[in-house]
């Protein structure tokens, strides 16, 4: 989405920053099968790749998060939405023994996570609408740095809700609100805020602060509401470093991170992206 094209606001109540924009799912769905945000370019996967290695190194820990919530069982299924190249599924089933399936829309990602996985596996290219995925059918389902690019989150969580079993785990992650917008005023209104620019001009996308493809940037408050609403119950929230590089800065954000979840008794996720597993809300009220 071109820059001058939309305005993005913020929730006063719940922190949530959002584009305020008339664009729509079709077109988000277009845009989001021509190329992958963080693989732009890219025909192929490549493990090698160092941010493809950092990627799959922090899937693997959320894996293991995930697992610990609910100890997997060999033949298990796991549904990730916006499954991209497969890496969570193929952590899942060497790990835990699961079996992936994913719905994405870029066709090069499909192509791959479908050799990847096997036959008995089902990648769906397409919206989640038309996924020929039964209700009640996984155990796990997922979706990472995926919910901030639709147009309605809590209509898709929703979703994602029905299709996991009842005993299941709905796990997500997205952008960080607090973040985002600490980033904002360092590159933008701090003192240093040109030196910023000079020093790490790998942290600005073309000149851009903000990634222009999130239509949503949510604070840990409203990750929370927005799975109240899809009938699901948080059990474990964290900050979550989302691709975060190395080197001295990234060390410092990472440290700085831990320190205000910790002191702010976990409000506060100073990380690039937050970290979600719920449940189904059984509760009488839900």
């Amino acid at each position: 989405m071109p820059e001058g094209h939309y305005t993005e606001l913020g929730c006063r109540v719940c922190g949530t920053r959002y584009v305020d924009s008339d664009v729509t799912e079709q077109y988000l769905d277009e845009l989001q099968a021509m190329e992958l945000p963080e693989c732009v370019g890219k025909t192929i996967y490549s493990a090698t790749d160092e941010s493809d290695r950092i990627r799959t190194a922090e899937l693997a820990e959320n894996w293991l998060a995930i697992a610990s919530v609910r100890p997997p069982q060999p033949g298990n299924k796991l549904l990730d939405y916006g499954s991209a190249w497969g890496a969570l599924g193929t952590v899942a089933a060497e790990v835990s023994g699961v079996v992936p399936n994913g719905i994405e829309l870029q066709p090069a990602a499909v192509i791959h996570s479908r050799a990847t996985w096997g036959a008995t596996s089902v990648v769906h290219q397409g919206p989640i609408e038309t996924a020929p995925f039964r209700d009640g059918e996984f155990e796990y389902v997922t979706s990472f740095e995926t919910l901030e690019h639709v147009f309605d989150p809590i209509k898709v969580l929703k979703h994602l809700g029905r299709l996991t079993s009842d005993d299941g785990v709905v796990a997500v992650s997205m952008p960080s609100a607090d973040y985002f917008a600490f980033k904002y005023w360092l590159y933008r209104k701090s003192p240093i805020a040109a030196y910023m620019r000079r020093k790490y001009p790998g942290n600005m996308e073309e000149g851009r602060v903000l990634i222009h493809n999130h239509l949503i940037t949510p604070s840990l408050k409203s990750v929370k509401l927005m799975m109240t609403k899809a009938g699901l119950k948080l059990v474990h929230s964290s900050p979550y470093c989302s691709g975060l590089s190395g080197g001295r800065l990234g060390k410092l954000l990472k440290l700085a991170g831990k320190v205000l979840w910790v002191a702010s008794f976990g409000r506060v996720a100073f990380a690039p992206s937050i970290f979600a597993i719920a449940v189904k809300d059984r509760s009488p009220a839900s």
